[in-house]
């Protein structure tokens, strides 16, 4: 199973959910190919506005709600106020992989990359991978 945590934005979620793209039920939610997430709320950071610099170097990282106010911030709408520093977020959920359901089909994508990986073979980026990289390259001043 991956360890891979994943950041999904408010709005991509819900064109997901209009699209049947994933399933939700409670704070799971499901991929095709039965990968679930649990759904902690989160917030990814995209600019800090004061122009003091990001002393908390939090630009580009994700914090979920509990962590967030653990630090002292406070989290209106799209922005985070942290000590002297006003910060632009992105309103979503961080996804901590769960364990397939018992009943759940195995895919074999798993053990065919790690056999691909012993070989010294490149396995093709998963669906994961590739949504991870493009949220990354959404991010202001981010990208490959």
């Amino acid at each position: 199973m991956s360890t891979h945590r994943l950041f999904v934005a408010q709005d991509v979620l819900d064109r997901w959910m209009v699209d049947e793209a994933v399933s939700v039920e409670g704070d799971v939610m499901t991929l095709d190919g039965n990968q679930r997430f649990r759904l902690l709320s989160a917030v990814c950071f995209t600019e800090e506005l004061t122009g003091e610099g990001d002393p908390h170097e939090l630009i580009g990282r994700v914090k979920d709600l509990e962590t967030l106010s653990g630090l002292g911030g406070e989290h209106v709408s799209d922005s985070v106020i942290l000590g002297d520093n006003a910060y632009t977020v992105v309103e979503g959920f961080l996804g901590e992989p769960l364990e397939p359901e018992p009943d759940a089909e195995a895919s074999g994508s798993d053990l065919a990359s790690a056999t691909l990986s012993a070989l010294g073979e490149k396995a093709e980026s998963s669906e994961i991978d590739l949504l991870a990289q493009f949220f990354l390259d959404q991010l202001p001043g981010k990208g490959s």
